[in-house]
């Protein structure tokens, strides 16, 4: 008995989409197959625009990245395959490229008007992270928030912006889709949240924050902490600048310890420009959101 080897025809690719963390890529043959994009960390860190800029090559065996310099085989792909990347060769690329270490996170409605009269954009920065170097930790933390995890920093924020007698738990998934949040510091800064980031910590945080702006393009920053905005990079004086008059937008409005010109700021993008307003830290014992509820509503309602 003879027996002849029936060789397997792979299909081609002939389309793709990354959304959220799925990359679907259409097969000739009509299948579909869905993967998750963290299992090729290059295409879950690159933007919007970036995991648009796909191109078909290899007679369609294979999907190029022009701008992060990515390609996934079907092959790969049909056999389960994660990308083989090593992690000095990851952490090189972030520096490179300027990409934080740890992924904002960005809400599914963010850009979008809010139900809770927010602006479009907003984003809220928190300082760092501890104990744990996931690259997706900042988007962990706040899904565990959502999902019941009690986190008394993001009921203090909740608060602070939708008011201080509201139920924090019962917005927390509409307050989250509305918004970004972004940790400033790209290191893990110790197992203990009383360890404060190195100044070499702060440095290497300039570049990765300064892109995220020009990724996220926000109108509106609230900088949680007085230390993490003394060591922000240098931010315009807006009281400067013709078409901003934020200082005078806060008239008759009473700040809790230092004055507007010493807590506001902007900070030019690819697209305009972020007015920025830093707090004192909502995980500080003293840390009222009652007492600061007035001043970052004032600050949100300027357009």
């Amino acid at each position: 008995m003879s027996t002849s080897a029936v060789e397997m025809q792979m299909p081609d690719a002939i389309g793709v989409d990354v959304a959220g963390n799925v990359l679907r890529v259409e097969l000739s043959d009509g299948r579909a197959i869905s993967v998750p994009a963290d299992w090729y960390p290059r295409l879950a860190h690159a933007t919007e625009k970036e995991r648009a800029n796909w191109r078909i090559i290899g007679r369609g065996q294979g999907i190029h990245w022009e701008d992060i310099d990515e390609d996934i085989s079907v092959q790969s792909l049909l056999a389960g395959n994660s990308s083989g990347e090593s992690e000095a060769s990851l952490m090189k690329w972030l520096k490179s490229t300027s990409r934080p270490t740890f992924r904002p996170w960005v809400g599914k409605d963010y850009g979008k008007e809010s139900r809770f009269g927010m602006p479009a954009r907003l984003l809220i920065l928190g300082e760092s992270h501890y104990g744990d170097t996931r690259r997706d930790l900042t988007e962990k933390v706040i899904r565990d928030y959502i999902e019941g995890t009690g986190y008394p920093f993001f009921t203090k924020i909740i608060r602070t912006i939708l008011g201080p007698e509201v139920d924090a738990y019962e917005r927390r998934e509409q307050f989250f889709d509305a918004i970004a949040f972004y940790n400033y510091v790209q290191s893990s800064v110790g197992d203990t949240h009383d360890t404060p980031p190195t100044d070499e910590m702060w440095k290497d945080a300039v570049d990765p924050f300064l892109r995220c702006l020009d990724d996220l393009r926000p109108t509106h920053i609230v900088a949680g902490g007085y230390r993490l905005w003394d060591h922000m990079p240098a931010h315009e004086n807006i009281w400067m600048l013709p078409s901003i008059d934020l200082i005078g937008w806060f008239e008759g409005v009473s700040f809790p310890s230092r004055e507007p010109k010493d807590t506001l700021g902007c900070y030019r993008h690819s697209e305009g420009h972020s007015v920025v307003l830093a707090t004192h830290h909502p995980s500080w014992i003293r840390y009222q959101p009652s007492v600061w509820h007035p001043v970052v509503k004032r600050f949100l309602d300027w357009r």
